[in-house]
């Protein structure tokens, strides 16, 4: 069984080992090692990162309880000096133990507990029990406040192996599922006593201050429950500074100070939603009049391919099919747009031919598809060279020679 390190120390970078076998992975050679400091991928936390022998180790698997290093090159032999990457491993402590100590205020403060966490390159997340609705922005910041007044007060945090008694003497946030360590945080007999103990084989660090900063990111639903995204430490600070340069962008772009960019947003947002009424309102009357202009210059059927507005030919092609319609008339319509042709079909209530079937046909033409109800119908092609003849292939379907 090869002697883990990391479990007893998590600062420990630079170790000494004999290598033991070598194997092949995925046509990567890898080895096994009498002892590592390397951890191993697992619990939600990634594989470390770093060398053995000047060999990059590209992974860190575990194998029947052996830990295997996959290496970049050739395999070293016999005694080998290993160097753990330490920023990568820094980073690790810092998200891993904030993982524990935000699930404990979760727990603490909302009664949500942790059923997994994650890791990832750019931030982490747990999925908690709790429904995402219970958890609003109120609830994220009290219980982010919770978990950061653990970092901030600097408790020991010890990772021991615990026998059955010393394990039921803990106030245990879960049951240990493989071996007995368990990473507990506080001193039992001190005013604040231990505030958090779960088994875990993971590396944490030696006092929670070295977290550094817990930042909640928002919350989503996942299934019954709700995933949250945080980060801690280094990736807080750049989280942080992320935000800061975003609002630095919309405070240039709405024209305010970053202080007012809610207020200015929303303005611009009523501004938008107002401007948005008022062209769909000029739409539909352009859309009147292109109707009474065809109406006046047809019979029956008003079969035509129309000029647009400058963007938004299916919405204005739809309008104006739907006023001749309107006006009893059936609509054979057609525009281009960006080289690509759009149909409309329309007719009064009631009966008469299936436009969704018809337009399906149409539009087949053009090398696209169509479809929609008996009375008003819509499809396109990229063939928009095809359109005329299109719609004068639907017209002889209405009315056959």
């Amino acid at each position: 069984m090869t002697d883990r390190l990391y479990l007893s120390d998590s600062r420990l970078l630079d170790f000494e080992a004999i290598v033991t076998a070598a194997r092949e992975v995925d046509g990567r050679a890898a080895v096994l090692l009498d002892r590592t400091a390397f951890y191993p991928e697992g619990g939600g936390q990634p594989a470390d990162r770093g060398s053995l022998g000047g060999v990059p180790v590209v992974d860190v698997r575990e194998l029947g309880g052996e830990i295997l290093h996959v290496l970049a090159g050739p395999a070293p032999a016999g005694k080998v000096a290993g160097r753990v990457d330490g920023q990568r491993r820094r980073d690790h402590v810092q998200q891993h133990h904030g993982q524990h100590l935000l699930s404990a205020a979760f727990e603490g403060a909302r009664g949500a507990r942790t059923l997994s966490f994650h890791l990832g390159e750019a931030t982490c997340t747990i999925d908690l029990d709790a429904p995402a609705a219970s958890l609003d922005e109120g609830a994220l910041r009290a219980v982010e406040a919770a978990a950061n007044a653990l970092v901030f007060a600097d408790l020991p945090v010890e990772a021991r192996e615990l026998s059955p008694a010393d394990l039921d003497a803990l106030p245990l946030r879960k049951a240990p599922t493989k071996g007995a360590r368990v990473v507990v945080v506080g001193e039992a007999g001190t005013p604040g006593g231990i505030v958090d103990a779960s088994p875990c084989g993971g590396t944490h660090p030696r006092r929670t201050g070295e977290v550094g900063a817990i930042a909640v990111l928002g919350v989503q639903k996942w299934g019954a429950g709700s995933r949250v995204e945080f980060v801690c430490g280094a990736r807080a600070v750049a989280a942080l500074a992320q935000a800061r340069a975003r609002l630095g962008e919309a405070a240039r772009a709405l024209r305010c100070a970053p202080a007012e960019v809610p207020a200015a947003a929303a303005r611009a947002a009523e501004d938008g939603a107002a401007r948005r009424k008022d062209v769909e309102r000029l739409a539909l009357a352009l859309a009147a009049t292109e109707a009474d202009r065809l109406a006046a210059a047809s019979g029956g059927t008003v079969r035509a391919v129309i000029v647009p507005p400058a963007a938004g030919a299916p919405a204005f092609v739809k309008a104006v099919a739907a006023a001749l319609a309107a006006r009893g008339r059936v609509a054979l319509l057609g525009a281009v747009e960006d080289g690509r042709a759009h149909l409309a079909f329309a007719r009064p209530k009631g009966s008469g031919p299936h436009l969704g079937e018809l337009v399906r046909v149409a539009a087949a033409a053009l090398s696209g598809k169509g479809g929609g109800a008996p009375d008003l119908a819509q499809g396109s092609g990229p063939e928009a060279a095809r359109l005329e003849a299109a719609l004068v292939d639907a017209e002889a379907t209405l009315s056959p020679p």
